[in-house]
């Protein structure tokens, strides 16, 4: 995957120097289903409030997945990890409850 190039050009290296070629005009990209659509215009549109970093270990299948989240679907991976974060709190709400009551009994 880490040869990937978006729009489908590639990259040809000649004598030390890099140039793109259009990829092969009879190939199409296939279509994706609306539901898939949508759910990434969501991740794209969502706002990020406020600045703090966490430094977070990735397996490598995910790593390889959201190494080209950004190029294939112009998804940033922070909104990305955020949305899915967000999704989570939403559909668990009882975790968020169960972490309230254990922060009170300490």
């Amino acid at each position: 995957m880490s040869n990937f190039r978006p729009n489908g050009h590639t990259s040809v290296k000649k004598n030390r120097k890099e140039r793109k070629r259009p990829a092969n005009k009879q190939t199409k990209p296939t279509a994706l289903s609306s539901d898939i659509d949508l759910l990434l215009e969501q991740v794209r549109d969502l706002k990020i409030d406020g600045d703090k970093k966490r430094l977070i270990k990735i397996d490598e299948k995910s790593e390889e997945i959201l190494k080209v989240m950004y190029p294939v679907f112009s998804v940033d991976v922070t909104r990305f990890i955020n949305f899915l974060l967000t999704r989570f709190f939403q559909d668990h709400p009882e975790l968020i409850d169960e972490i309230r009551k254990s922060f009170k009994k300490l």
